[in-house]
């Protein structure tokens, strides 16, 4: 059970990642957006469960920008599906939620899932 505290910290959270995927798909360079998303992740992530979890989808993201220039227009399309994904999630829906992070973290990103993880 969360406390009000953490489930008002959660709600900030997520509001705050929604504008900035909002501005990131009408981004010149969407890239920036992205390691905002990844900074408000890194400080959120103490109070915030799927904080942790984003900010693994948006460090993935943008090393990909940083060390694979070759695949660099691929990785903008995939910050931008990212963030489109994002905001058709209804957020008060936990399950959703919890498949998103999944299918990003481990199938997109390719983090290693540990026995019993998952978004059952």
């Amino acid at each position: 059970m969360t406390s009000p505290a953490q489930d008002d910290a959660e709600g900030v959270y997520l509001r705050e990642v929604t504008a900035l995927a909002e501005s990131l798909i009408a981004a010149e360079d969407p890239y920036e957006v992205a390691l905002e998303i990844h900074g408000v992740s890194a400080h959120a992530s103490i109070e915030v469960d799927p904080a942790g979890f984003v900010y693994l989808i948006w460090g993935d993201l943008t090393d990909r920008v940083e060390l694979k220039p070759d695949e660099h227009e691929q990785a903008i399309a995939e910050m931008v599906r990212a963030a489109r994904e994002w905001l058709s999630l209804d957020l008060a829906n936990h399950e959703a939620v919890a498949r998103y992070l999944d299918y990003w973290v481990y199938d997109v990103c390719g983090y290693a899932r540990r026995a019993g993880a998952g978004a059952d």
